[in-house]
């Protein structure tokens, strides 16, 4: 997520961490609501998988859709973030 540091730096720690663990929660639920899953989060960036544990035909599709609503819940739930 670009803006991460720039915004960082301008919050209390606790408000940003508030933010990121939102924000988290809410990539969660979109990458299993597309059947992908979490390797890992590192800082401010989600590594996300889909077609490694499970395989569907279509799953950039469900890679794609996934990536699309993860930019409009950041979008939306951080001041000064970017989609990354």
């Amino acid at each position: 997520m670009s803006g991460f540091t720039a915004m960082s730096e301008k919050m209390d720690p606790e408000e940003t961490k508030e933010i990121m663990g939102k924000i988290f929660g809410e990539i969660s639920k979109v990458v299993a609501k597309y059947e992908g899953f979490i390797e890992k989060f590192i800082g401010d960036a989600v590594m996300a998988l889909f077609g490694a544990s499970a395989t569907h035909e279509d799953d950039p599709v469900r890679a794609i859709k996934a990536a699309r609503e993860i930019h409009e819940i950041v979008s939306s739930s951080a001041p000064g973030m970017k989609k990354g």
